[in-house]
């Protein structure tokens, strides 16, 4: 991480990663404190595609070692507080994605057939896999949405129409899984079509862009704020995550005790 060369002023991927940290974190809220208040996880479910779009969107498929440790680090948190080791996080789902990501384009490119077959197999699997791995086989339909996006204007099956059925395919697959495994009420599940399909529509127009002159305008702790979650969301989602985890187990919102592992 400490690699990476980033510009100096905010970009499209700072502004993008704030939005998914602020309502990651919202939504963990929800999870760990008040887990009978729905609503919070309503607006949660706008966290999620932004991150699977990122990785699909990236042009590297890197596997750094934090990627790893951190994986590691939350699954013995989760075991130590008698927290479900499955489904595994969402950092195993990223570190899954980015190993089969590009094998998966490289297959479904070669054709609409292929393309279609593959979507309507993952859709199938979403909700099943769901419960091995964090969101299962639709971290996988939204990584490939992102990869898409990337190279619209390199593979000869992207087109503005194929783009836009994909996006609702994607987008239709996530908000029947989330309903399905949250049952939120029909108010509930309208309010989150609208908010997670206001996502997916920035996703869909997102383009990696440097903004020099609102930069210039950012007084400097907005600025230091945007590019700290934009630039440090990883280790951000460990950390917010293994400090949530102590204190729901110590209020005891969360787990069964100390070691009480399920597997």
């Amino acid at each position: 991480m400490s690699a990476k060369i980033f510009p100096k002023d905010i970009t499209s991927y700072d502004l993008l990663k704030t939005f998914a940290v602020l309502t990651m974190i919202f939504d963990h809220i929800g999870l760990y404190f008040f887990p009978e208040h729905l609503w919070i996880r309503v607006i949660g479910r706008m966290s999620f595609p932004v991150w699977l779009f990122l990785i699909g969107y990236a042009r590297s498929r890197d596997l750094p070692m934090m990627l790893f440790v951190g994986a590691g680090a939350l699954i013995v948190a989760d075991m130590i507080a008698g927290i479900p080791i499955f489904m595994l996080n969402i950092i195993v789902t990223i570190i899954f994605v980015r190993i089969v990501l590009d094998r998966i384009a490289l297959f479904c490119f070669q054709s609409y057939m292929h393309f279609w077959c593959v979507g309507i197999l993952l859709f199938a699997l979403s909700l099943p896999t769901a419960f091995i791995l964090d969101y299962g086989a639709q971290a996988i339909l939204t990584a490939l949405f992102g990869y898409c996006i990337r190279h619209r204007k390199n593979e000869k099956i992207v087109n503005d129409r194929f783009l836009f059925s994909f996006m609702m395919f994607v987008f239709f697959n996530f908000v029947v899984v989330q309903h399905i495994m949250f049952g939120f009420s029909m108010m509930q599940f309208t309010v989150m079509i609208v908010c997670v399909g206001f996502v997916y529509l920035v996703l869909y127009y997102f383009q990696s862009k440097v903004f020099s002159g609102f930069t210039r305008k950012c007084p400097l702790p907005v600025v230091f704020v945007l590019q700290l979650c934009g630039r440090r969301s990883l280790e951000i989602y460990v950390v917010h995550l293994l400090i949530f985890k102590a204190l729901g187990f110590y209020f005891g919102t969360i787990g069964d005790g100390l070691f009480a592992v399920h597997l």
